[in-house]
């Protein structure tokens, strides 16, 4: 059995182990294949097909699973999937380990390594064919190699690691706590006081877990029957937890006090979410569930009392723009509190967005805003006891891709104000969800998600009205948001970025391979046009500035260059009706007022439809086009009769018992599909009547979230948008 050493980590076929440093790094047994695999190959590209053959014999899984080993490799490794140093990825093909390797004394030699020869010819894309990135010049397996290269190689490394290198300096690594399944998430995470404990929660066992760290033992907390709740932060006596629960029907949110000590858990407010209690234990901060999620900030007693407002989240003076309160932390004196703010300008674009990370005096007062980029992460926030504020940062700002690193900012708890350049303090695969840090700041914990968009196939039965179990439209792992059929209503468009960009695809619903359409930056929700004819889509290169303008885009199905309907500030949603109606539309804001356009593919922007106030929100046009319904909260529908280029206000439907997260017509025009939850956080999806009445048409689930549903043309089936979760789990860093 063969040993090799490369970077920092030694690995041994012998014993199974990977090691850095002498410490011994514990991994799954599968990615220790993979990674073995890898490492014996290292320099040649190593196929998916393999790789699933070789670690997972005789068994079905899907190429996720491999995709999500890989992100569990480079994690531990220190490695990023966007500046690989370490495993190269080659699109549609399979991974290649690009670090230098040596095998250590006493190993045989490594067999020879046959690559197979590349195909002559590759299979036509239907318009615009993305380049293939350049192939990096892998480095050969070396028998023989001393430590002391290896340490010159290893240098070199170090040096040109950028962001990465403070992490290696300084030996900071996440250590992984909890080793969750895809199917169980874990969906929160925060570390005791004390640091011994973790408490966390997963969606599948709806049960609240105790993780004790030194040991590893788990146990569930002692909570009343149907008591299913997710921690959001410790008292500081380490006896106590804070919890969200949804109550209902309807499902609202609540925030409770627990206690080990064992007795009844104690509600504290109603319509609140992600609550953060002070580091004396007295006060909790926590955000408004109503009129909608987090717009507002407020303060209460540890005990419920004395609750108030302290801050708005709408900073803007656009009244278009929807903004949230996110996430929240108090400072290490409990005299401040810092938080991140998230606004929305598109709505619809993937990468759309802005953060901005600003502290305040816990009673109010002025505003100082510390960061405002997109690359902000706007999930997670905490406040060290030495002055630092954590917080979750896209690892690669030139990416539209998913993965966060952690960074720190140190800021004057007196002025609120930032006292040196943002640090990085370590890097990983997938989003912050979630950060807490011990009393001593000795010790932190990170929830990290992995969720990511994914598009699904149901059928559609039109006697009952009901749908199939949805199968996955595409096997890629990452980003896929599907919003339009081609009108055969057998293919579908979408846009993923598989390739680190927004990129335009389409893909039969049979098939398990997409087909480029339309390469580029920011492309976003495709539409079919009334006729059929062409594929509309969005184009925002930069999703993170409001003032930006949006390319309206027009693509021939039968083939042919897009080209540009109207380019404007502001566009929002779109859509088409169908045959015989001609009508399409988009809104834009307009001073205090949303802005309702028609317009054609081909001729641009033909007239005004109307005018309304009450900011941006979700909308559609019936397959008819006489008929616009808009979504002016989280529970009711809103009529526009369109008749002779005019939308007139018809009524307003309120849904009793459910919360609405979306709504797009069904094919026939009778009703609208919308997604929602049980009051037990089961997923649904809801088929809604003109007078309000909803029937459950299908339940998924619990580890997913249903987003929305788009019906085919010919009503057989109909796209169905998820978050799925990866590898959603909490790890732990020390002495960072």
């Amino acid at each position: 059995m063969a040993s090799y050493q490369f970077l920092e980590f030694e690995l041994s076929e012998e014993d199974f182990t990977l090691s850095r440093r002498g410490q011994r790094i514990a991994l799954e047994p599968k990615a220790l294949s993979v990674l073995t695999l890898l490492v014996s190959r290292a320099g040649h590209l190593v196929d998916k097909q393999e790789l699933l053959e070789s670690v997972w014999p005789n068994t079905f899984v899907e190429e996720n699973t491999l995709t999500r080993t890989i992100g569990i490799l480079r994690r531990e490794l220190g490695d990023n999937s966007r500046d690989s140093k370490i495993i190269e990825t080659v699109p549609t093909r399979g991974y290649r380990f690009i670090a230098p390797v040596a095998m250590l004394p006493g190993s045989p030699p490594a067999p020879p390594v046959l690559t197979p020869s590349p195909p002559a010819h590759s299979e036509a894309q239907t318009a615009v064919v993305p380049k293939q990135p350049a192939r990096r010049r892998g480095w050969g397996l070396v028998a023989g190699l001393c430590a002391l290269v290896v340490g010159i190689f290893a240098a070199i490394f170090l040096l040109s690691g950028g962001t990465r290198r403070k992490a290696f300096e300084h030996n900071v690594v996440e250590q992984r706590i909890t080793s969750n399944s895809p199917e169980a998430p874990v969906d929160s995470a925060v570390v005791s006081p004390d640091g011994r404990l973790v408490a966390y929660s997963d969606p599948v066992g709806k049960t609240l877990y105790l993780r004790v760290i030194a040991t590893g033992e788990t146990r569930r907390w002692d909570l009343p029957k149907d008591f299913f709740a997710k921690p959001n932060s410790w008292f500081p006596d380490g006896t106590h937890l804070l919890v969200m629960r949804w109550e209902g029907p309807p499902p609202v949110p609540s925030l409770w006090k627990l206690s080990l000590l064992g007795g009844s858990p104690q509600k504290l407010a109603d319509k609140a979410v992600d609550g953060v209690v002070s580091p004396d234990g007295t006060r909790i901060a926590f955000g408004t569930f109503a009129p909608s999620w987090g717009n507002e900030l407020w303060v209460m007693g540890s005990d419920g009392s004395n609750p108030h407002k302290i801050a708005d989240a709408s900073q803007r003076a656009d009244p278009s723009i929807q903004s949230g309160i996110v996430a929240s932390a108090w400072s290490p004196n409990g005299k401040r509190i810092a938080c991140i703010e998230r606004y929305g300008f598109a709505g619809l674009t993937p990468a759309a967005g802005l953060s901005t990370l600003w502290t305040r005096d816990a009673e109010g007062g002025h505003l100082q805003v510390i960061l405002k980029d997109a690359w902000l992460g706007w999930k997670a926030i905490s406040w060290a006891p030495d002055g630092r504020i954590l917080f979750a940062s896209r690892a690669d700002p030139a990416s539209e891709g998913d993965n966060e690193e952690l960074r720190s900012i140190r800021v004057s708890e007196s002025t609120g104000k930032a006292t040196e350049e943002p640090q990085p303090v370590t890097h990983g695969a997938g989003n912050i969800g979630g950060i807490s840090v011990t009393s001593d700041g000795k010790r932190l914990v990170l929830w990290r998600t992995s969720y990511h968009e994914q598009a699904f196939i149901s059928d559609f039965d039109a006697k009952t009205r009901k749908w199939t179990t949805p199968r996955r439209l595409t096997l890629d792992a990452n980003g896929n948001q599907a919003t339009a059929w081609l009108p055969d209503s057998k293919t579908v468009v979408f846009v993923s970025n598989r390739n680190g960009t927004w990129t335009l695809f389409k893909q039969a619903i049979d098939e398990t391979t997409a087909d480029v359409l339309v390469e580029g930056r920011g492309l976003y929700l495709p539409r079919l046009s009334a006729d059929g004819r062409h594929v509309i889509y969005g184009s925002q290169p930069d999703a993170a500035h409001p003032n930006t303008p949006i390319s309206l885009m027009a693509l021939p199905v039968a083939g042919g260059p897009p080209h540009l309907i109207v380019r404007d500030v502001g566009i929002g949603n779109y859509q088409c009706a169908s045959r015989p109606s001609t009508l399409c539309i988009f809104d834009k804001p307009q001073g205090n007022d949303l802005v309702f356009f028609s317009f054609d593919p081909e001729r641009g922007v033909t007239g005004e439809l109307m005018r309304s106030s009450g900011g941006r929100r979700d909308w559609s046009l019936s397959p008819d086009g006489k008929t616009l319904v808009d979504c002016p909260d989280g529970h009711s529908f809103r009529f526009y009769s369109v008749k002779n280029g005019v939308a007139k206000k018809e009524e307003t439907v309120t849904l009793k018992d459910w919360l609405r997260f979306s709504g797009d017509w069904t094919s026939d025009g009778k009703g609208l599909l919308t997604a929602s939850i049980t009051s037990a956080g089961t997923p649904v999806i809801l088929e809604v009547n003109r007078a309000g009445e909803a029937s459950v048409v299908l339940e998924g689930p619990p580890h997913i979230a249903f987003e929305y549903v788009i019906h085919s043309p010919d009503g057989r089936h109909g796209i169905i948008e998820a978050a799925v979760p990866g590898d959603d789990n909490a790890w732990m860093i020390n002495n960072f």
